[in-house]
This record gives C-alpha cells, structure tokens and sequence, in this order.
C-alpha cells in the first residue's frame, strides 16, 4: 500500500513539474526515461503522461514488439514496447508496466513501455553529438550530459506516422 502511494506522488509531482516547464523554455525541457537500458529525451507536447499499470491484455497474432492493451481511466490504449520496437533490447513481459502514453493530439490512444522515468532534463547544459542513424524521422537530436550519459531525442509524432509503426499484425 505505501509502495502505490509513493508511485501516485511521483506521478503527481512529476504531472507538476511538467505543466510548470511547459510554461517555461519548451525548447530545453525535456522529458527524460529509459527504455531498453538507453537514454531518451522526448518534448514535453509529446507526452500525455506516465502510468503503471498492473496487467496488460495480450494481443494475439502481432509483431513482438506490441505487447497488448491497457485499460488508462477507461479509454483503451495500444501498447508498444518501445526498446523492442527500435530494436535496442528484445520485448519485456514485466508483471508492472509504466507507459508512456503519447499526447491526445495525435489521435491515437498509443502507450510506450518504457523502464524508468527520470523527469526533466534541461538540453541547453548537454553537448549535441551527430545522430548515427538519420533514416529514422522520429529520431531528432543526440546528447552527452555532464556524467557522459548518451541522450536521444525522440518525436513520438512521427513514431506514430511510421507505417510499419501502425502494422501490428504479425
């Protein structure tokens, strides 16, 4: 019990800390998580919000990297394991999932597994470095913080126009 307590005060905190930073430089501010044991950095316009959820409905007869769908306040969402989708680590099954759930703006109820989120990170104190691979639009910009963490940003927008992103049938 105190464990779910713990994870609804984060999520408050951090539901805060995002809405006051929008408020702010958007342009440095951005959302930090793991996913895949990687780094990534996503615009905070990309983002409706970070949930756990306890148990995922599986999906039969889909690509590995859909992993089901999740039931967030009554709307249905879809749920791609984001570190599996890019390629990064093979898809989990944990028994907690935290997602990711993509801005409503987009149109579509769409959720990332992701392992961790770590809140704000400001860009204006990291080091650009070249993206590795510029074929993929949803990849935008690369990083190395203050500790050498490797960042990635990544625009979930056009994660969710890629067509073999919407292809979930196996």
């Amino acid at each position: 019990m105190e464990e779910s307590l713990t994870l609804r005060e984060f999520q408050t905190r951090l539901a805060e800390r995002l809405k006051g930073a929008a408020s702010q430089d958007g342009a440095t501010a951005k959302l930090g998580f793991v996913a895949g044991g990687r780094h990534w950095l996503t615009a905070l316009d990309q983002v409706g919000e970070v949930v756990t959820v306890t148990r995922l409905a599986r999906a039969p007869w889909t690509r590995p990297w859909f992993i089901g769908v999740a039931s967030v306040r009554g709307a249905i969402y879809g749920c791609t394991d984001l570190a599996a989708y890019l390629g990064v680590a093979p898809a989990g099954a944990p028994d907690e999932t935290r997602l990711l759930l993509a801005n409503a703006r987009f149109g579509a109820h769409a959720a990332f597994r992701i392992d961790q989120a770590l809140g704000l990170r400001n860009v204006a104190g990291m080091t650009p470095v070249p993206l590795v691979d510029d074929h993929a639009p949803w990849l935008l910009a690369r990083f190395v913080d203050g500790e050498g963490i490797e960042w990635t940003e990544i625009a979930l927008e056009n994660l969710l126009a890629e067509p073999r992103f919407v292809q979930v049938a196996a």
